[in-house]
C-alpha cells in the first residue's frame, strides 16, 4: 500500500509530465524538469533558460470523490453534483494556493498547476463558469 507523500508525488509527476507534454507541443518548446522539490513542487527550464517554478494541485468535487477516485472509499455512487459547487471548491483552492506561494522565497515566477480530478466536470464547464472563477488581484491583467 503507498503512503499518502508517495501517492502525492505520482499524482503531481503525472499532471508535470501532461502538462510539460501539452505545452511543448502547442508552443514548439522544449520545456523540462530541472528540478523536483517542495516549495514549489517543481523548477522547470526552457529553451530560452527561462526557470519557473509550478506549484502542482489537484481539484476533485469534495473529499469524498477524492477518496472514490483513488480507491479509499466503499461506496460505489458519489451522489448529485452541481458545477456551482465545483467552482466553489476550485476557488478555495486557489485562494488556499495562492497563500502558500505567495510565502515562496523564488527568485523566479511560479504559477500553479491544476489538474482537474473530476469524471463528472470538464474544461467546457470551466468556460461556462469563467466569470466566476477566482483571480488574485496581482494575476488579474492576465
Amino acid at each position: 500500500m503507498r503512503n499518502h507523500n508517495d501517492e502525492k508525488s505520482a499524482l503531481e509527476e503525472v499532471a508535470i509530465s501532461i502538462f510539460i507534454d501539452l505545452y511543448n507541443f502547442n508552443r514548439q518548446d522544449d520545456l523540462k524538469v530541472v528540478k523536483k522539490q517542495e516549495c514549489p513542487d517543481y523548477i522547470l527550464k526552457n529553451t530560452k533558460e527561462d526557470f519557473i517554478g509550478i506549484e502542482v494541485t489537484h481539484l476533485f468535487y469534495d473529499p469524498e470523490e477524492a477518496k472514490m477516485l483513488l480507491g479509499r472509499s466503499t461506496k460505489e455512487f458519489h451522489g448529485l453534483e452541481n458545477s456551482t459547487h465545483y467552482i466553489e471548491t476550485l476557488n478555495e483552492l486557489l485562494k488556499q494556493k495562492e497563500k502558500k506561494i505567495d510565502k515562496y522565497n523564488a527568485v523566479y515566477p511560479v504559477a500553479l498547476l491544476v489538474r482537474n480530478a473530476s469524471p463528472v466536470y470538464g474544461m467546457s464547464d470551466f468556460l461556462k463558469y469563467k466569470s466566476a472563477i477566482y483571480k488574485p488581484e496581482k494575476y488579474s491583467h492576465i
